[in-house]
């Protein structure tokens, strides 16, 4: 019997974890910048913490950003690298955004790097890459660069 209360309470606080629920506090664009977020829009806030990132990834060392974009109605979408030296681990979160439809929450990914191109419009585009689930469910796209 203890086994058994155990194990539910054991699963109730997995769903808790990993369930459908809004575990990821929102917050304004001014506030994302002030803590120090990758934040874009029509413009990129604390680009240095993304060119520094970029760098650590190249000598392999350890670093960890938010990049943080907002939808047209304002909702945040969070995108967190952790690096450790070898792999980034990336958890995309669109949990906050009211018209995200039902798919909306937060998905992880492991991945292998940070892939830029030129779009038609000469901008940068950076992605994430070399990862596996390559899940459809949430972007990869992580910020654009802007002609000044």
């Amino acid at each position: 019997m203890n086994k058994i209360i155990i194990l539910l309470v054991s699963l109730s606080l997995l769903a808790g974890v990993f369930g459908c629920s809004n575990n990821s506090q929102s917050y304004s664009f001014q506030e994302a910048i002030d803590k120090g977020d990758v934040v874009y829009l029509n413009k990129i806030y604390n680009l240095d913490k993304f060119e520094r990132f970029i760098t650590n990834l190249r000598s392999k060392k350890a670093d960890t950003i938010r990049i943080t974009g907002y939808t047209d109605e304002g909702d945040p979408i969070y995108k967190d690298l952790r690096f450790d030296g070898k792999t980034i681990n990336y958890t995309y979160d669109n949990s906050n955004d009211k018209f995200g439809g039902t798919d909306k929450g937060i998905r992880m990914d492991t991945c292998s790097n940070v892939s830029s191109e030129e779009n038609t419009n000469g901008e940068i585009d950076y992605k994430i890459s070399g990862c596996t689930k390559n899940d459809s469910e949430m972007s990869y796209f992580l910020l654009r660069m802007y002609k000044e």
